[in-house]
């Protein structure tokens, strides 16, 4: 083979020859530096130099040449890669030849990169409202467009990131390319100031009161500089994108600065006392949420009303009529402020309020819509599990909530069996249970029978009211007697005859027909009416909604995958039991031992702060176990109870012991971040804070609360890897992240297939291992998605939604991206709707962009 190519190459050398001869006997003959007279030997032909050339680049053709002094002997030299312009290093190989004899030599061509050389001035001043805002330096390349920042700590910045007024240690170089080495490093001290001038262009926000508000320049402008106005006055209420333009005597600009102009309406007195009166209807008649909310009723407008648990009361379809008409004349009451004077926290309350009302008007019009749900028993517990919960959030102020308490559990040996009448209903009307909710719903009956008299409930009761201080010893051992016989003698004989007549109606669902919403006739557009509502959106696609569900669940199962493959790459495991374990060896916080729930919240105050707002309040907060037989059946982790409007004493966040019992450690510390800090219990406490209508604090929107928490929720890991430099670490927060976040994406995207598209078990265990989840659990989210329509969709989109607006942020304000302040935005206006909260960031960041002279839109 070596034999072939090099008499190959003495072919292509021999024409090359006949060419280079052909040519040369048109060109004069040098004459050389010497001759020789005679034959030239190999010898003389060896001796000829070849050397390595280095050369720096200077854009001219660089060769390595021979000093050929036998030319006029009719020696010849002829050259292989010579003749480079580009930096490189070559082989170059010349051919020299005399008569029989050739000779091979060979040397190496450096072309180097150039040594660029950067100067700057040492000191330098940059005028934020110049047009012309950047650094003063030259390059004898004129490679100025490859500027490198470097900060005092040597990290590389933007030049927006020192757009702020003060005094900068920086070091800049430009960074070379092919053709140029990186420059020699400069070091500047440059000085921001907001004006050459002494001036200022301050935002203001007013009230209208029908005057001319405006922002003008403050200070003196030197002779012969003016100033030009643009949208700088008004009298309407608004936003004002004002801009100062100065210029010197020839008219040319030299300093544009930026001011926002707010013209807010005061409160709306008319308005507010609808509001009022909305709150106060909202909670009139319900002693349960009056007891909730507020802490001293009176001070609302509202009074103590009779304590009674829910009980079902049969109607005629003529009162879902009357039901209709009465949100339809509300909605009239409603819009006589359409038009009126409303300031902008009063426009998101009237927003909330309007499609709360046109919610239920909607509903009502679709035909047996009040018959699709589920309410009063299912696979959960139903209301039966709901009592529990409640009476231990009952707050006991007076001795009035201690008999409430005795009277709502003796109200519930008429409630409870009053569900039977709900289901018998359901049934005349074509729309009966499956076997397997009612099963579910006896099985929970039966454990709570099985404690029968000794009921969680009493023991936690008799602690209430014997830690309370406006009773007597002989008056609180009179109401844990009647607690204990209304448990006794009301309670357990209510769940009794409910758990007795539930088999009645089974068999009346086909298995088939289980799909409830899915199954339904019109269910489709009821589903989609509890979709809008949850998310407040009221033009919902169904196909662009699917489509956004399953980009984002497949993204983050591609998450899921990556974060699997880094850890096995770096634990070095071959099983889904080893990655578990991995992971539950990991906790967020330090530490050999897992701290209680309290030192955890205590870690996520600290974690807050990185995100959110400081509170002005500092509620104790208590954590606590739910009753292990609602524990068993619910489908929550945990969940947190809304306290008193008029309270910043305590707030309560219960865990579910059988959901959290064989999960990591780090399961838990999330739940307390999602229900807890920064997560529902922060936002409400916020949102309390905030000049808010009562009402527009206690009506929140689930898609965004629960978009919230997740996102929060989420962003623990993040942080926490951020706070580390170990890469296992690192790598293990990366796959909860993606595990998580997959999860809800997942749930959201069954439940739309569910109820939207008519997914059975068959068609969602395929879907689940079309993405690489194991379809074996097909059956079980079915079951469980069945009864709880659009639950998950506030998860898994509303996470979609306030994770896709700090990325936009994120991406156009750069540097000026400031979390806590972005965070504080997106609660401002309490727990509005998505769709309002869209609106609220576009406020925000036209706003922002304005003023940072930053392109938004």
């Amino acid at each position: 083979m070596l034999k072939q190519i090099k008499k190959s190459l003495k072919l292509c050398l021999l024409i090359l020859f006949v060419g280079f001869i052909l040519t040369s006997c048109e060109m004069p003959t040098p004459t050389p530096g010497g001759t020789s007279t005679g034959a030239i030997t190999e010898k003389e032909l060896n001796e000829l130099l070849f050397e390595d050339v280095t050369v720096p680049y200077d854009g001219e053709v660089h060769s390595i040449l021979i000093d050929n002094i036998y030319a006029d002997k009719g020696v010849i030299v002829l050259y292989v890669n010579n003749d480079k312009t580009e930096p490189g290093t070559y082989k170059v190989s010349a051919v020299i030849k005399y008569k029989s004899i050739i000779v091979e030599k060979s040397a190496t061509l450096t072309i180097e990169k150039y040594q660029s050389q950067i100067e700057a001035p040492a000191a330098q001043t940059l005028n934020l409202s110049s047009d012309a805002f950047k650094l003063q330096f030259s390059v004898d390349n004129g490679l100025e467009r490859n500027l490198v920042i470097l900060n005092e700590s040597g990290k590389e910045i933007k030049l927006d990131e020192i757009k702020k007024p003060g005094v900068y240690n920086l070091e800049i170089y430009v960074k070379g390319d092919q053709y140029y080495q990186d420059t020699n490093h400069v070091k500047v001290v440059v000085t921001v100031v907001e004006s050459q001038f002494e001036i200022s262009f301050d935002s203001k926000e007013v009230i209208a009161d029908g005057a001319e508000h405006k922002v003008e320049i403050e200070g003196t402008l030197p002779e012969g500089y003016t100033v030009e106005y643009t949208d700088n006055t008004g009298t309407e209420d608004g936003v004002y994108l004002a801009v100062a333009t100065i210029k010197d005597a020839e008219g040319t600009v030299v300093e544009t600065h930026r001011a926002v102009l707010v013209i807010d309406n005061p409160e709306y007195a008319e308005f507010k006392e609808y509001l009022d009166e909305f709150f106060v209807s909202y909670l009139e008649g319900d002693q349960l949420s009056v007891n909730i909310f507020c802490e001293n009723p009176e001070d609302f407008g509202l009074e103590h009303y009779e304590a009674s648990w829910y009980t079902f009361e049969p109607f005629e379809d003529s009162a879902i009529e009357h039901d209709l008409q009465l949100f339809k004349d509300m909605l009239i009451e409603l819009e006589q402020f359409k038009d009126a004077p409303l300031n902008d926290l009063q426009e998101s309350a009237y927003e909330t309020v309007r499609k709360f009302i046109q919610y239920y008007i909607d509903y009502y019009s679709i035909d047996n819509s009040f018959y699709m749900d589920i309410n009063y028993v299912d696979q959960f517990g139903g209301y039966v599990a709901d009592f529990g919960t409640y009476m231990e959030a009952y707050t006991l102020r007076t001795e009035l909530e201690v008999q409430d308490i005795v009277d709502y559990i003796e109200s519930t040996k008429t409630a409870f069996p009053s569900y039977l009448d709900f289901l018998q209903v359901k049934a005349d009307k074509g729309f009966p249970l499956s076997d397997y909710t009612i099963d579910e719903m006896i099985k929970y009956l039966e454990d709570v029978l099985e404690q029968g008299s000794n009921y969680y409930l009493k023991e936690i009761l008799f602690v209430k009211i014997e830690s309370v201080d406006f009773l007597t010893d002989a008056q609180k051992d009179d109401y844990q007697s009647q607690v204990e016989k209304a448990i006794s003698e009301c309670f357990v004989v209510g769940v009794q005859e409910l758990h007795d007549g539930l088999d009645d109606f089974k068999g009346l669902l086909a298995e088939e027909d289980e799909g409830y919403f899915a199954t339904y006739e019109n269910g489709q557009a009821v589903y989609l009416e509890k979709l809008q509502k949850l998310l407040g959106y009221e033009d919902i696609v169904v196909e662009t909604y699917i489509k956004e569900v399953d980009d984002q669940l497949k993204e983050a199962v591609r998450k899921v995958v990556s974060a699997q493959q880094k850890i096995v790459s770096l634990f070095n495991i071959s099983t889904y039991a080893e990655l578990n374990e991995v992971v539950a060896s990991y906790p967020i916080y330090a530490g050999e031992t897992i701290p209680s729930p309290e030192e955890q919240v205590e870690f996520l105050k600290e974690y807050a702060k990185t995100i959110v707002p400081d509170l002005k309040s500092n509620p104790d907060i208590i954590v606590k176990n739910m009753d292990q037989a609602s524990a068993k059946v619910s489908n929550a982790v945990a969940y947190y109870m809304k306290s008193a409007l008029d309270n910043t004493g305590s707030e309560y966040i219960t865990l579910n012991p059988v959901k959290l019992l064989s999960s990591p450690a780090n399961d838990v510390l999330g739940t307390l971040a999602h229900e807890g800090y920064p997560g529902h219990l922060y936002a409400y406490v916020y949102s309390k804070e905030l000049n808010l209508s009562n009402l527009a604090t206690v009506m929140t929107n689930t898609g965004h609360a629960e978009g919230w928490a997740t996102y929060v929720q989420l962003n623990l890991y993040e942080y926490a890897k951020a706070n580390s430099t170990d890469p296992k670490f690192q790598a293990v927060m990366d796959y909860l992240y993606a595990s998580e976040l997959s999860s809800f994406f997942l749930e959201t995207r069954l439940d739309a297939g569910i109820h939207l598209e008519g997914w059975g078990i068959e068609k969602i265990a395929n879907y689940m291992e079309r993405l690489g989840y194991s379809g074996d659990s097909a059956e079980s989210i079915y079951t469980l998605l069945t009864e709880i329509p659009t639950q998950y969709a506030s998860y898994g989109y509303g996470k979609y939604i306030f994770v896709k607006l700090h990325t936009e942020a994120k991406k156009i304000l750069g540097s000026h991206y400031d979390e806590v302040e972005f965070n504080a935005m997106l609660l401002s206006k309490g727990w509005t709707d998505l769709k309002q909260l869209e609106d609220t960031y576009a406020d925000y960041m036209t706003i922002k962009c304005h003023e940072l002279g930053i392109a938004y839109n």
